[in-house]
């Protein structure tokens, strides 16, 4: 592969930077360091529209640091493990 070309590892790892490059994603995972919220309870904290919640949402699952868990008619997000060892962080 040439020095220009895409390595998927480093892909993986601009996702994960991308991720962190916003201020509403990292007040995301602050809100979610302490317990899994849904969308709607992540809405009123940031008091945002849910359609840039749930975009911000996207690119942080992408990224291998939430994932969601469907309880009823809401879905849940909460830290994975990836997150949590990086918890210092946020």
């Amino acid at each position: 592969m040439t020095l220009l070309g895409l390595r998927p590892d480093l892909v993986d790892k601009a996702e994960f930077f991308k991720a962190l490059g916003d201020v509403n994603r990292l007040r995301i995972l602050v809100l979610l360091r302490d317990a899994p919220r849904c969308v709607t309870d992540l809405v009123g904290a940031l008091e945002t529209p849910q359609a840039t919640v749930s975009h911000h949402l996207k690119i942080l699952r992408r990224a291998g640091l939430v994932v969601a868990e469907k309880q009823g008619r809401e879905n849940y997000y909460r830290l994975t493990l990836l997150a949590e060892a990086r918890h210092g962080i946020f």
